[in-house]
């Protein structure tokens, strides 16, 4: 099953938080990282352009305003393109 956003939608899969440095400390659970993700599909601004992403980006977004679920096993975010802060490369 494919999950087709509508709209101005991203659909994110999360990232498995980091659980020590790069320096080797180990991360106390509950305080990793949360808010990178990869894209898995892009939809349309509101004049039925792509948005600015593509499948496999690593996006950083605002985790305030996401919807999570969970599809044949894999677990999804729903986040508006207005959330996604930043794009590393």
């Amino acid at each position: 099953m494919k999950i087709i956003p509508i709209g101005d939608k991203v659909i994110l899969k999360a990232m498995k938080a980091e659980e020590k440095t790069k320096s080797g400390l180990y991360i106390p659970k509950g305080t990793e990282e949360k808010k990178q993700a990869l894209v898995e599909e892009v939809g349309q601004d509101k004049d039925g352009r792509p948005l600015p992403l593509k499948k496999g980006d690593r996006v950083i977004y605002s985790g305030y305003s996401s919807e999570e679920i969970e599809l044949e096993g894999e677990k999804y975010i729903i986040v508006e393109f207005k959330d996604i802060a930043a794009k590393l490369e």
